[in-house]
């Protein structure tokens, strides 16, 4: 088990109606519609591909520099993998089904966005007091910071003493000190001395760092680049995040909200049920064939935001052609994806028994449960959870029962929803690159190919769902504007 997998285990419809275009000009039924009538003098016509947060954002911050935005959206609801549940929940009761959460410090684009538009901030203890269960036996925080403990598991006396100061999930850090101060910039993790460790397995440099057989099965992959690892971790270091922060927030209500405030001011420059088909593009501008509810269309601008997952992107024809780097790398990113199981309790039971919400059941049917929606009055509440894609509620259920300390279980509803079966959003996360793939990757991975512009969480340095989106997009609306 890898460092990612180890944490894994441990640690809506939109207010924006369908009305008549007011972006890009008219589009009708097989003819090409173009730009016109700019909204400031040398102001640029822009079409994003995608309305999840990223493209989202990318289009508000675009509209708000003065350019003509167009949203193509292909699904009939704005958000992508923000996604908050309410029906059938009872009682005023929601889940967030995608992502989860916000850090402080970090995510500093999407606070500011929160507070911009009025939504209240919650403190989300999701991994606060968790229980973890190692080798089918439940461990507490406090267990896993008795040294006597660690050095049962096989830990060495060095790093028994780490953790115990400083927790289980941070001991990598304790190997990557050395490192870190080489990344000066966390946007170039290449030339800094080290490009030699990307084509070094994590665990043969832990190996190399001293670290006990135990460390190495925990955060030893083998698979995983040394120097995307060790760059990962000085972009944390920058930003003064901890490499598993346990200090979260959410939005009151729902991640949900902060969507559709974006759609709200957005309004009708958000075409729902309009996939792209195709994608023309030249030295002057981009054409975007696609389809509204099953009307074929097409549109030309200035530029292009790509801001939907490559793996859907390399399903459209585009002419001419990627250039050979960018194919490779639209061919070759992957992601992570999983279930999100949703268990809604006649009574909050943990809390009449004396247990903690947060367990890290670490099976492949319930990776991890966590209590949400706690601030909705009312005697029910929800746990919500991630498990292996195709998980159904009842094999989560069981899961479950498997795992809670306590003697009661009162669950009432269980649900799962399967992003995989999402044609338009399937995937989570962005995965790691791979030994000796970095230099491919990146950063080609953001540079714009022509006039077509990449925004998502796939987009930047740190694949941390709604910061990367949120940074991504800050990106593309500035490098538009200074182009423009």
């Amino acid at each position: 088990m890898d460092r990612r997998d180890f944490i894994k285990h441990s640690g809506v419809v939109t207010s924006a109606l369908l009305a008549p275009n007011s972006g890009l000009g008219q589009s009708s039924s097989g003819r090409e519609a173009t730009a016109s009538n700019g909204v400031k003098q040398g102001g640029a016509s822009v079409i994003v591909a995608g309305g999840g947060i990223a493209g989202l954002s990318a289009a508000y911050e675009l509209m708000k520099r003065g350019h003509e935005v167009t949203v193509l959206e292909a699904s009939g609801r704005a958000g992508g993998h923000v996604r908050t549940m309410h029906d059938p929940l009872a009682d005023g009761l929601y889940a967030d089904l995608g992502a989860e959460q916000c850090t402080k410090p970090g995510y500093e684009l999407y606070r500011a966005y929160a507070a911009e538009f009025g939504l209240e901030l919650l403190p989300y203890p999701r991994r606060v007091n968790q229980l973890t269960y190692i080798r089918d036996k439940p461990y507490t925080e406090e267990m896993l910071r008795d040294q006597k403990v660690l050095l049962e598991f096989g830990f060495s006396k060095r790093e028994a003493s780490y953790m115990s100061e400083h927790g289980i999930n941070k001991l990598p850090s304790l190997f990557y000190r050395p490192y870190l101060d080489a990344f000066e910039d966390e946007y170039q993790p290449l030339g800094v001395g080290l490009d030699d460790l990307d084509y070094m397995s994590m665990k043969d440099l832990l190996k190399r760092e001293k670290a006990s057989d135990r460390a190495l099965l925990y955060f030893g992959g083998s698979s995983s680049s040394a120097l995307q690892a060790l760059w990962n971790a000085a972009i944390l270091k920058h930003r003064k995040v901890p490499m598993v922060p346990t200090e979260l927030f959410r939005i009151k209500g729902g991640n949900q909200r902060m969507i559709d405030a974006f759609a709200k001011r957005l309004g009708s420059r958000i075409r729902l049920g309009s996939p792209v088909t195709k994608i023309e593009h030249s030295d002057s501008g981009v054409t975007v064939h696609f389809k509204e509810f099953g009307d074929a269309q097409s549109m030309t601008a200035d530029y292009l935001v790509n801001a939907i997952p490559l793996m859907i992107l390399q399903r459209i024809p585009i002419e001419p052609y990627w250039s050979e780097e960018k194919a490779w790398v639209i061919k070759n990113t992957t992601y992570d994806f999983q279930s999100r199981i949703v268990f809604q309790a006649r009574t909050p039971f943990w809390k009449r028994e004396g247990y903690s919400p947060n367990i890290a059941c670490r099976l492949p049917h319930l990776h991890l449960i966590w209590e949400m929606a706690e601030e909705v009055k009312g005697d029910r509440s929800i746990l919500i959870g991630s498990a292996n894609a195709g998980t159904t509620p009842e094999q989560a259920l069981n899961a479950y029962r498997q795992r809670y300390p306590g003697e009661s279980i009162e669950i009432e509803h269980a649900l799962a929803h399967h992003w995989i079966q999402d044609p338009w959003s399937p995937v989570c996360e962005r995965q790691v690159f791979g030994l000796g793939k970095l230099k491919r990757f990146w950063p080609e991975i953001i540079r714009p190919h022509g006039r077509i512009h990449f925004a998502g969480a796939y987009a930047d340095n740190l694949s941390w769902g709604q910061e990367a989106a949120t940074r991504s997009a800050s990106r593309v609306a500035r490098e538009i504007d200074e182009a423009s």
